[in-house]
């Protein structure tokens, strides 16, 4: 008895972490969709599954300029969230540096916009690490 409960149990645990693990966007799969992959996952809290998502959005679409810019912010905003400021830091000035050089209104707007409150969160975050290194 406590072999089969154990053994359920295993199966169940193996099932599970399967359940977790993304599954790879159709091959026809719009942006939109896998946009949406990514986005159903982060409001799950599963920022690797949505890190996954906007990883293959750019491996598919990347060279379409706003879909890149899009995937690229979504990737460095996951990092902010989660306080990698180092890893975030240099996509966002990607980002920023994409639309120095682009023709108003080639771009979504939104992105570069929020692109410069991420960079702003970031730049404060070291200031105030530099203060309380001198205290």
């Amino acid at each position: 008895m406590k072999k089969t409960i154990f053994t359920a149990l295993a199966l169940c645990a193996i099932l599970s972490s399967c359940r977790s693990a993304p599954e790879e966007p159709k091959a026809d799969a719009t942006a939109r969709e896998i946009i949406q992959m990514a986005q159903t996952e982060q409001n799950n809290n599963n920022s690797k599954n949505a890190l996954f998502y906007y990883g293959k959005l750019i491996q598919r679409y990347g060279t379409d300029t706003a879909v890149y810019v899009e995937g690229r912010f979504e990737i460095a905003h996951i990092y902010v969230k989660k306080k990698k400021y180092e890893t975030a830091k240099p996509m966002l000035e990607e980002i920023l540096t994409i639309y120095s050089k682009s023709q108003p209104g080639q771009l979504p707007g939104a992105f570069k916009k929020l692109a410069e409150n991420d960079m702003k969160k970031i730049l404060e975050a070291e200031e105030e690490k530099a203060r309380a290194s001198k205290k």
